[in-house]
Protein backbone atom coordinates (compact mmCIF):
# COMPACT_ATOMS: atom_id res chain seq x y z
CA UNK A 1 0.00 0.00 0.00
CA UNK A 2 2.83 2.11 1.13
CA UNK A 3 4.49 1.33 -2.14
CA UNK A 4 1.21 2.26 -4.44
CA UNK A 5 0.86 5.76 -2.74
CA UNK A 6 4.46 6.26 -3.40
CA UNK A 7 3.97 6.11 -7.02
CA UNK A 8 0.72 8.76 -6.97
CA UNK A 9 3.09 11.08 -5.24
CA UNK A 10 5.71 10.37 -8.01
CA UNK A 11 3.26 10.75 -10.74
CA UNK A 12 1.54 14.00 -8.98
CA UNK A 13 5.42 16.01 -9.01
CA UNK A 14 6.17 14.80 -11.91
CA UNK A 15 2.68 16.35 -13.48
CA UNK A 16 3.13 19.56 -11.91
CA UNK A 17 6.53 19.89 -13.06
CA UNK A 18 5.63 19.35 -16.71
CA UNK A 19 2.52 21.44 -16.56
CA UNK A 20 5.18 23.69 -15.50
CA UNK A 21 7.47 22.75 -18.19
CA UNK A 22 4.65 23.77 -20.91
CA UNK A 23 4.46 27.60 -19.58
CA UNK A 24 2.23 29.90 -17.15
CA UNK A 25 -0.40 29.60 -19.56
CA UNK A 26 -3.91 28.46 -19.41
CA UNK A 27 -3.38 26.23 -21.90
CA UNK A 28 -3.49 22.33 -21.44
CA UNK A 29 -1.18 19.84 -22.18
CA UNK A 30 -1.22 18.60 -25.90
CA UNK A 31 -1.78 14.65 -26.77
CA UNK A 32 0.98 13.43 -26.71
CA UNK A 33 2.10 15.38 -23.41
CA UNK A 34 -1.01 13.90 -21.58
CA UNK A 35 0.05 10.48 -22.81
CA UNK A 36 3.65 10.55 -21.81
CA UNK A 37 2.26 11.47 -18.04
CA UNK A 38 0.36 8.28 -18.01
CA UNK A 39 3.56 6.22 -19.08
CA UNK A 40 5.51 8.09 -16.05
CA UNK A 41 6.75 5.37 -13.97
CA UNK A 42 9.52 3.39 -12.27
CA UNK A 43 10.89 0.70 -13.89
CA UNK A 44 10.26 -2.51 -12.45
CA UNK A 45 13.16 -4.94 -13.20
CA UNK A 46 13.74 -6.32 -9.62
CA UNK A 47 17.41 -6.55 -9.01
CA UNK A 48 17.73 -10.34 -9.85
CA UNK A 49 16.18 -9.40 -13.12
CA UNK A 50 19.26 -7.17 -14.26
CA UNK A 51 22.06 -8.98 -12.49
CA UNK A 52 21.47 -12.17 -14.48
CA UNK A 53 21.69 -11.08 -17.71
CA UNK A 54 24.31 -9.07 -18.03
CA UNK A 55 26.63 -11.26 -20.07
CA UNK A 56 30.44 -11.23 -19.12
CA UNK A 57 29.59 -7.90 -16.26
CA UNK A 58 27.35 -10.39 -14.43
CA UNK A 59 28.66 -10.56 -10.87
CA UNK A 60 29.78 -13.79 -10.06
CA UNK A 61 27.42 -13.88 -6.44
CA UNK A 62 24.91 -14.10 -9.22
CA UNK A 63 26.17 -18.09 -10.21
CA UNK A 64 28.34 -19.15 -7.70
CA UNK A 65 27.85 -22.10 -5.57
CA UNK A 66 27.38 -21.63 -2.12
CA UNK A 67 26.47 -24.96 -0.89
CA UNK A 68 30.37 -25.27 0.44
CA UNK A 69 30.22 -29.20 2.49
CA UNK A 70 33.00 -31.99 1.26
CA UNK A 71 32.64 -33.60 -2.23
CA UNK A 72 32.51 -37.03 -1.13
CA UNK A 73 32.86 -40.37 -2.88
CA UNK A 74 32.70 -43.58 -0.66
CA UNK A 75 36.06 -45.21 -1.36
CA UNK A 76 37.89 -42.39 -3.17
CA UNK A 77 39.55 -39.23 -1.84
CA UNK A 78 40.47 -35.87 -3.91
CA UNK A 79 44.32 -35.88 -4.37
CA UNK A 80 45.24 -33.62 -7.43
CA UNK A 81 43.38 -30.38 -8.56
CA UNK A 82 43.67 -28.24 -11.59
CA UNK A 83 41.66 -25.27 -11.80
CA UNK A 84 41.21 -22.08 -14.49
CA UNK A 85 39.99 -19.30 -13.22
CA UNK A 86 38.98 -15.95 -14.36
CA UNK A 87 39.72 -12.64 -12.58
CA UNK A 88 36.99 -11.00 -10.44
CA UNK A 89 34.79 -8.07 -11.24
CA UNK A 90 37.05 -5.32 -12.69
CA UNK A 91 36.85 -1.80 -13.93
CA UNK A 92 35.79 -0.78 -17.37
CA UNK A 93 37.96 -0.57 -20.48
CA UNK A 94 39.29 2.69 -20.82
CA UNK A 95 37.21 3.35 -24.24
CA UNK A 96 34.18 3.05 -21.80
CA UNK A 97 35.54 4.58 -19.17
CA UNK A 98 35.64 7.65 -21.26
CA UNK A 99 32.32 7.03 -22.90
CA UNK A 100 30.71 7.49 -19.41
CA UNK A 101 32.58 10.39 -18.71
CA UNK A 102 31.85 12.28 -21.76
CA UNK A 103 28.46 10.35 -23.12
CA UNK A 104 26.53 9.10 -20.56
CA UNK A 105 27.09 12.73 -18.77
CA UNK A 106 25.66 14.46 -21.72
CA UNK A 107 22.74 11.79 -21.50
CA UNK A 108 22.66 12.76 -18.11
CA UNK A 109 22.22 16.21 -18.60
CA UNK A 110 19.99 15.79 -21.58
CA UNK A 111 17.45 13.67 -19.66
CA UNK A 112 17.36 16.07 -16.38
CA UNK A 113 16.83 19.44 -18.68
CA UNK A 114 13.89 17.58 -20.51
CA UNK A 115 10.75 17.99 -18.69
CA UNK A 116 8.70 15.22 -20.49
CA UNK A 117 11.18 12.29 -19.28
CA UNK A 118 9.17 9.14 -18.26
CA UNK A 119 12.09 8.54 -15.48
CA UNK A 120 10.21 8.87 -11.87
CA UNK A 121 11.47 11.22 -9.48
CA UNK A 122 13.68 8.59 -7.66
CA UNK A 123 15.14 7.85 -10.58
CA UNK A 124 15.49 11.13 -11.41
CA UNK A 125 17.22 12.19 -8.20
CA UNK A 126 19.47 9.01 -8.30
CA UNK A 127 20.40 10.34 -11.86
CA UNK A 128 20.93 13.68 -10.65
CA UNK A 129 23.41 12.19 -7.91
CA UNK A 130 25.36 9.98 -10.52
CA UNK A 131 28.91 10.46 -11.36
CA UNK A 132 31.75 8.32 -12.87
CA UNK A 133 35.03 8.34 -10.64
CA UNK A 134 36.86 5.55 -12.68
CA UNK A 135 40.11 6.88 -13.82
CA UNK A 136 41.36 6.03 -17.29
CA UNK A 137 44.68 4.72 -15.61
CA UNK A 138 42.76 2.18 -13.31
CA UNK A 139 41.14 0.74 -16.48
CA UNK A 140 40.71 -2.90 -16.50
CA UNK A 141 41.62 -3.08 -12.70
CA UNK A 142 40.36 -5.27 -10.09
CA UNK A 143 37.74 -3.91 -7.91
CA UNK A 144 36.86 -4.14 -3.95
CA UNK A 145 34.07 -6.74 -5.11
CA UNK A 146 36.24 -8.46 -7.39
CA UNK A 147 39.02 -9.52 -4.39
CA UNK A 148 35.96 -10.68 -2.43
CA UNK A 149 35.11 -12.63 -5.04
CA UNK A 150 38.65 -14.64 -5.02
CA UNK A 151 38.52 -15.08 -1.21
CA UNK A 152 34.98 -16.19 -1.09
CA UNK A 153 35.89 -18.57 -3.93
CA UNK A 154 39.00 -20.11 -1.98
CA UNK A 155 37.25 -20.56 1.33
CA UNK A 156 34.40 -22.55 -0.26
CA UNK A 157 36.94 -24.63 -2.48
CA UNK A 158 38.85 -25.08 0.97
CA UNK A 159 36.15 -26.66 3.06
CA UNK A 160 34.77 -28.80 0.16
CA UNK A 161 38.51 -30.16 -0.18
CA UNK A 162 40.29 -29.99 2.66
CA UNK A 163 42.82 -32.53 2.86
CA UNK A 164 43.57 -31.41 -0.49
CA UNK A 165 44.01 -27.58 0.17
CA UNK A 166 45.53 -26.95 3.52
CA UNK A 167 45.84 -23.61 4.87
CA UNK A 168 49.44 -23.61 5.07
CA UNK A 169 50.93 -22.53 1.92
CA UNK A 170 53.80 -25.29 0.48
CA UNK A 171 55.39 -25.08 -2.64
CA UNK A 172 55.22 -28.63 -3.41
CA UNK A 173 51.68 -28.98 -2.78
CA UNK A 174 50.29 -25.62 -4.48
CA UNK A 175 51.40 -23.81 -8.10
CA UNK A 176 50.08 -20.41 -8.59
CA UNK A 177 50.17 -18.01 -12.09
CA UNK A 178 48.73 -15.36 -13.38
CA UNK A 179 48.85 -13.04 -16.65
CA UNK A 180 50.88 -10.23 -16.98
CA UNK A 181 48.24 -7.73 -15.58
CA UNK A 182 47.10 -6.21 -12.22
CA UNK A 183 43.68 -7.60 -12.37
CA UNK A 184 44.47 -11.99 -12.64
CA UNK A 185 47.84 -10.57 -10.45
CA UNK A 186 45.28 -9.56 -7.14
CA UNK A 187 42.59 -12.57 -8.27
CA UNK A 188 45.58 -14.49 -7.49
CA UNK A 189 46.44 -12.91 -3.92
CA UNK A 190 43.04 -12.49 -3.00
CA UNK A 191 42.52 -16.34 -4.01
CA UNK A 192 45.85 -17.27 -1.85
CA UNK A 193 44.02 -14.62 1.31
CA UNK A 194 41.16 -17.19 0.87
CA UNK A 195 43.08 -20.35 1.56
CA UNK A 196 46.08 -18.88 3.65
CA UNK A 197 44.86 -15.52 5.46
CA UNK A 198 46.25 -12.48 4.77
CA UNK A 199 49.22 -12.46 6.64
CA UNK A 200 50.51 -15.30 4.52
CA UNK A 201 50.49 -14.45 1.36
CA UNK A 202 53.65 -13.29 1.43
CA UNK A 203 54.93 -16.64 1.10
CA UNK A 204 53.68 -17.74 -1.80
CA UNK A 205 55.61 -17.95 -5.02
CA UNK A 206 54.64 -17.04 -8.73
CA UNK A 207 56.66 -17.61 -11.96
CA UNK A 208 57.27 -15.16 -13.85
CA UNK A 209 53.87 -13.24 -15.47
CA UNK A 210 53.56 -13.42 -19.31
CA UNK A 211 50.86 -10.99 -21.85
CA UNK A 212 51.03 -14.01 -23.82
CA UNK A 213 51.51 -17.19 -21.76
CA UNK A 214 50.86 -20.38 -23.86
CA UNK A 215 48.81 -21.77 -21.30
CA UNK A 216 46.96 -18.98 -19.77
CA UNK A 217 46.65 -16.56 -22.62
CA UNK A 218 47.39 -18.66 -25.73
CA UNK A 219 44.93 -16.88 -28.12
CA UNK A 220 47.63 -14.02 -27.83
CA UNK A 221 50.41 -16.52 -29.75
CA UNK A 222 47.60 -17.55 -32.77
CA UNK A 223 48.51 -15.28 -35.42
CA UNK A 224 46.31 -17.12 -37.43
CA UNK A 225 43.34 -16.62 -34.94
CA UNK A 226 43.99 -12.41 -34.79
CA UNK A 227 43.52 -12.29 -38.50
CA UNK A 228 41.43 -15.01 -39.32
CA UNK A 229 39.07 -14.59 -36.56
CA UNK A 230 39.45 -11.65 -34.04
CA UNK A 231 39.83 -9.12 -36.28
CA UNK A 232 38.13 -10.77 -39.23
CA UNK A 233 34.44 -8.23 -39.65
CA UNK A 234 32.64 -11.62 -40.56
CA UNK A 235 33.28 -12.71 -37.11
CA UNK A 236 30.81 -9.81 -35.99
CA UNK A 237 28.55 -10.42 -38.78
CA UNK A 238 25.76 -11.81 -36.72
CA UNK A 239 25.94 -9.29 -33.59
CA UNK A 240 25.53 -6.92 -36.30
CA UNK A 241 22.58 -8.45 -38.51
CA UNK A 242 20.78 -8.32 -35.02
CA UNK A 243 21.32 -4.59 -34.88
CA UNK A 244 18.61 -4.33 -37.22
CA UNK A 245 16.07 -7.60 -35.47
CA UNK A 246 12.79 -6.28 -34.44
CA UNK A 247 13.90 -6.79 -31.11
CA UNK A 248 17.02 -4.89 -31.07
CA UNK A 249 14.95 -1.88 -32.61
CA UNK A 250 12.16 -2.14 -30.30
CA UNK A 251 14.94 -2.30 -27.21
CA UNK A 252 16.73 0.71 -28.24
CA UNK A 253 13.20 2.34 -28.72
CA UNK A 254 12.10 1.82 -24.87
CA UNK A 255 15.24 3.14 -24.14
CA UNK A 256 14.11 6.33 -25.92
CA UNK A 257 11.15 6.40 -24.30
CA UNK A 258 11.88 6.00 -21.50
CA UNK A 259 13.90 8.71 -21.51
CA UNK A 260 12.53 11.30 -24.22
CA UNK A 261 15.74 12.00 -26.06
CA UNK A 262 15.30 10.56 -29.45
CA UNK A 263 18.62 10.14 -31.14
CA UNK A 264 19.82 7.06 -28.48
CA UNK A 265 21.82 5.29 -30.94
CA UNK A 266 22.64 1.03 -30.87
CA UNK A 267 26.06 2.30 -29.50
CA UNK A 268 24.82 4.38 -26.65
CA UNK A 269 22.64 1.60 -25.89
CA UNK A 270 25.35 -1.00 -25.74
CA UNK A 271 27.28 1.82 -23.76
CA UNK A 272 24.65 2.46 -21.02
CA UNK A 273 24.31 -1.98 -20.71
CA UNK A 274 27.89 -1.67 -20.56
CA UNK A 275 28.00 0.89 -17.56
CA UNK A 276 24.75 -0.64 -16.03
CA UNK A 277 26.97 -3.96 -15.79
CA UNK A 278 29.86 -3.00 -14.29
CA UNK A 279 27.69 -0.69 -11.76
CA UNK A 280 25.68 -3.32 -10.52
CA UNK A 281 28.23 -5.51 -10.38
CA UNK A 282 30.80 -3.91 -8.11
CA UNK A 283 28.60 -3.71 -5.15
CA UNK A 284 26.22 -6.20 -3.92
CA UNK A 285 24.68 -3.76 -0.79
CA UNK A 286 23.68 -0.94 -3.16
CA UNK A 287 20.86 -0.57 -5.78
CA UNK A 288 21.59 -1.73 -9.36
CA UNK A 289 23.09 1.15 -11.28
CA UNK A 290 20.67 4.17 -12.08
CA UNK A 291 21.61 3.44 -15.64
CA UNK A 292 19.77 -0.35 -15.60
CA UNK A 293 16.33 1.85 -14.98
CA UNK A 294 15.96 2.36 -18.54
CA UNK A 295 15.34 -1.20 -19.07
CA UNK A 296 12.69 -3.61 -19.08
CA UNK A 297 12.82 -7.65 -19.63
CA UNK A 298 12.91 -7.24 -23.25
CA UNK A 299 15.97 -4.68 -23.42
CA UNK A 300 17.94 -5.81 -21.60
CA UNK A 301 17.58 -9.57 -23.04
CA UNK A 302 18.18 -7.89 -26.26
CA UNK A 303 21.37 -6.21 -25.23
CA UNK A 304 22.66 -9.56 -23.98
CA UNK A 305 21.84 -11.83 -26.57
CA UNK A 306 23.90 -8.85 -29.02
CA UNK A 307 27.11 -9.78 -26.64
CA UNK A 308 26.12 -13.48 -27.03
CA UNK A 309 26.38 -13.54 -30.55
CA UNK A 310 30.11 -11.50 -30.60
CA UNK A 311 31.36 -14.23 -28.00
CA UNK A 312 29.91 -17.09 -29.63
CA UNK A 313 31.66 -16.42 -32.76
CA UNK A 314 34.72 -14.66 -31.63
CA UNK A 315 35.34 -17.06 -28.38
CA UNK A 316 33.67 -20.22 -29.02
CA UNK A 317 32.23 -22.22 -31.19
CA UNK A 318 31.83 -19.95 -34.02
CA UNK A 319 34.91 -21.16 -36.08
CA UNK A 320 36.44 -24.38 -34.94
CA UNK A 321 40.17 -22.72 -34.81
CA UNK A 322 39.07 -20.43 -31.94
CA UNK A 323 38.62 -23.91 -29.56
CA UNK A 324 40.67 -26.33 -31.07
CA UNK A 325 43.58 -24.21 -30.40
CA UNK A 326 42.73 -24.03 -26.28
CA UNK A 327 44.51 -28.14 -26.51
CA UNK A 328 47.44 -26.16 -25.01
CA UNK A 329 45.60 -26.05 -21.84
CA UNK A 330 44.06 -29.04 -21.95
CA UNK A 331 46.94 -31.28 -22.84
CA UNK A 332 48.58 -29.00 -19.73
CA UNK A 333 45.63 -29.84 -17.48
CA UNK A 334 45.95 -34.04 -17.66
CA UNK A 335 49.90 -33.75 -17.28
CA UNK A 336 49.25 -31.95 -13.96
CA UNK A 337 46.13 -34.20 -12.65
CA UNK A 338 47.80 -37.60 -13.99
CA UNK A 339 48.65 -39.69 -10.82
CA UNK A 340 51.50 -40.19 -11.18
CA UNK A 341 52.55 -37.09 -11.99
CA UNK A 342 55.56 -34.68 -10.04
CA UNK A 343 53.92 -31.32 -10.24
CA UNK A 344 52.48 -30.03 -7.25
CA UNK A 345 48.66 -31.54 -5.95
CA UNK A 346 46.93 -28.09 -6.69
CA UNK A 347 47.26 -25.72 -9.68
CA UNK A 348 45.34 -22.64 -9.68
CA UNK A 349 45.86 -20.51 -12.96
CA UNK A 350 44.13 -17.02 -13.18
CA UNK A 351 43.54 -15.71 -16.59
CA UNK A 352 40.52 -13.97 -18.69
CA UNK A 353 37.30 -14.45 -20.47
CA UNK A 354 38.69 -15.62 -23.58
CA UNK A 355 40.60 -18.04 -22.43
CA UNK A 356 37.62 -20.11 -20.06
CA UNK A 357 35.06 -19.78 -22.93
CA UNK A 358 37.64 -21.18 -25.43
CA UNK A 359 38.28 -23.84 -23.17
CA UNK A 360 34.32 -24.71 -22.40
CA UNK A 361 34.09 -25.10 -26.10
CA UNK A 362 37.03 -26.97 -26.72
CA UNK A 363 35.60 -29.86 -23.82
CA UNK A 364 32.19 -29.30 -25.90
CA UNK A 365 30.09 -27.57 -23.42
CA UNK A 366 27.01 -25.44 -23.56
CA UNK A 367 27.17 -26.18 -27.33
CA UNK A 368 23.62 -25.23 -28.99
CA UNK A 369 22.36 -28.10 -32.15
CA UNK A 370 22.73 -25.43 -34.51
CA UNK A 371 25.15 -22.90 -34.49
CA UNK A 372 23.81 -19.28 -32.91
CA UNK A 373 22.68 -16.39 -35.43
CA UNK A 374 20.87 -12.95 -35.51
CA UNK A 375 17.61 -14.95 -35.67
CA UNK A 376 17.76 -16.93 -32.78
CA UNK A 377 16.92 -14.40 -29.98
CA UNK A 378 13.64 -16.45 -28.90
CA UNK A 379 15.29 -19.54 -28.90
CA UNK A 380 16.42 -21.30 -26.16
CA UNK A 381 20.04 -21.45 -25.96
CA UNK A 382 22.85 -22.90 -24.00
CA UNK A 383 25.34 -20.44 -24.68
CA UNK A 384 24.22 -17.85 -22.52
CA UNK A 385 27.41 -15.62 -21.03
CA UNK A 386 25.75 -14.55 -18.17
CA UNK A 387 25.70 -17.76 -16.70
CA UNK A 388 29.16 -19.45 -18.40
CA UNK A 389 31.24 -16.49 -18.32
CA UNK A 390 30.48 -14.24 -15.36
CA UNK A 391 33.50 -12.58 -13.23
CA UNK A 392 35.40 -14.78 -11.53
CA UNK A 393 34.03 -17.46 -13.30
CA UNK A 394 35.73 -20.90 -12.48
CA UNK A 395 36.73 -24.58 -14.37
CA UNK A 396 38.12 -26.86 -12.12
CA UNK A 397 39.03 -30.72 -12.89
CA UNK A 398 39.91 -33.04 -9.66
CA UNK A 399 41.85 -36.14 -9.61
CA UNK A 400 39.93 -38.74 -6.70
CA UNK A 401 42.01 -42.26 -6.57
CA UNK A 402 40.13 -44.80 -5.29
CA UNK A 403 40.52 -48.52 -3.66
CA UNK A 404 42.08 -50.95 -5.50
CA UNK A 405 38.96 -52.21 -7.25
CA UNK A 406 38.45 -48.63 -9.14
CA UNK A 407 40.67 -46.82 -11.38
CA UNK A 408 41.19 -43.07 -10.81
CA UNK A 409 38.36 -40.70 -12.05
CA UNK A 410 37.67 -37.35 -12.53
CA UNK A 411 35.30 -34.50 -11.24
CA UNK A 412 35.03 -31.54 -13.17
CA UNK A 413 33.63 -28.62 -11.78
CA UNK A 414 31.93 -25.30 -13.36
CA UNK A 415 31.12 -22.11 -11.32
CA UNK A 416 31.83 -25.06 -8.10
CA UNK A 417 28.87 -27.40 -9.34
CA UNK A 418 29.94 -30.94 -11.37
CA UNK A 419 29.27 -31.13 -14.55
CA UNK A 420 29.09 -33.89 -17.03
CA UNK A 421 31.42 -33.43 -20.15
CA UNK A 422 30.53 -35.14 -23.48
CA UNK A 423 31.59 -38.56 -23.80
CA UNK A 424 31.27 -39.19 -20.04
CA UNK A 425 29.12 -41.06 -18.34
CA UNK A 426 25.68 -38.42 -18.21
CA UNK A 427 24.15 -40.34 -15.05
CA UNK A 428 26.84 -39.75 -12.47
CA UNK A 429 29.35 -37.32 -11.58
CA UNK A 430 32.85 -39.21 -12.01
CA UNK A 431 34.57 -39.64 -15.23
CA UNK A 432 36.91 -42.28 -15.54
CA UNK A 433 41.01 -40.75 -15.92
CA UNK A 434 40.66 -43.05 -18.59
CA UNK A 435 37.38 -42.73 -20.33
CA UNK A 436 38.09 -39.06 -19.91
CA UNK A 437 41.42 -39.13 -21.67
CA UNK A 438 40.10 -41.06 -24.29
CA UNK A 439 37.43 -38.71 -25.33
CA UNK A 440 40.19 -35.71 -26.09
CA UNK A 441 43.28 -37.93 -26.71
CA UNK A 442 42.65 -37.33 -30.35
CA UNK A 443 42.68 -33.43 -29.58
CA UNK A 444 45.72 -33.68 -27.50
CA UNK A 445 47.27 -35.79 -30.06
CA UNK A 446 46.54 -33.25 -32.70
CA UNK A 447 47.69 -29.97 -30.36
CA UNK A 448 50.84 -28.56 -33.01
CA UNK A 449 49.98 -25.30 -31.78
CA UNK A 450 52.31 -24.00 -34.09
CA UNK A 451 51.14 -25.71 -37.19
CA UNK A 452 47.18 -24.85 -36.10
CA UNK A 453 48.20 -20.85 -35.23
CA UNK A 454 50.79 -20.43 -38.36
CA UNK A 455 49.36 -17.86 -40.57
CA UNK A 456 49.98 -17.89 -43.88
CA UNK A 457 49.34 -14.57 -45.88
CA UNK A 458 47.50 -14.84 -49.28
CA UNK A 459 49.48 -14.17 -52.49
CA UNK A 460 48.38 -10.31 -52.88
CA UNK A 461 48.89 -9.58 -49.45
CA UNK A 462 52.48 -10.47 -49.61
Amino acid sequence: MRKCTMYVFVLVVNVYFVFQAAGNSDSTPSGNQANLLVEQQCSNLERHEIETHLSTKTPYRVVANLNDKPITYPGCQPTRIWSVIRHGTRNPSKEHIEGAKVKLLRLKENILLNPLTNLCLDELTRLRLWHFNVSSEEEKYLTPEGVDELIELAERMQKRFPYLLPDQYDPNLYYFKYTKTQRTLLSAQSFATGLFGRHRIGQVIYPEALHKDPVLRFYKLCDRWQVDVDKNPMTFDNAERFLKEPEMIDAINYIRRRTQIQNITAEEAQLIYTICGFETAWNRRRDPSVWCSLFNQDTIKALEFFEDLEYYWNDGYGYELTHRMACAAIENMFEYIDPFSKKPNATFYFTHSGTLLKVLAHLGLYKDNEPLTYRDFKRERAWRTSVIDAFATNLAFVLYECDKEREPMVLTLHQERPIRLPGCPQNEDFCSLKTFKEEYTKNISNCDFEELCHFKPKQDEK
